[in-house]
């Protein structure tokens, strides 16, 4: 199973929270799986977000999409501070 790795900054967690609950029925609506959502324990304003998906295609056509980037506004996400990281289980190891 594919994972993508999110991580942002932002200027205040409740606001940032708010925007990504949000999205959560679009989220599911692409197939992505929260599997994690947690603060950079050195860097307590930058969140780190793990999913699982099945379909890439579909999960890439999101970045960029105007719901994610009015979310990302309405968020205090600092411009310029969101990275994805596509990942491959090699493995095949559940969580």
């Amino acid at each position: 199973m594919p994972y993508l790795l999110i991580r942002q900054r932002f200027t205040e967690y409740d606001r940032w929270r708010a925007a990504f609950d949000s999205l959560a029925e679009r989220r599911a609506g692409l197939g992505l799986s929260t599997l994690l959502v947690a603060r950079d324990a050195d860097e307590p304003d930058e969140a780190v977000v793990l999913f699982a998906f099945e379909d890439a295609e579909r999960v890439r056509a999101h970045f960029p999409s105007p719901q994610l980037e009015e979310a990302h506004r309405k968020g205090g996400v600092v411009p310029g501070s969101t990275r994805l990281l596509f990942l491959d289980d090699l493995d095949g190891a559940p969580l």
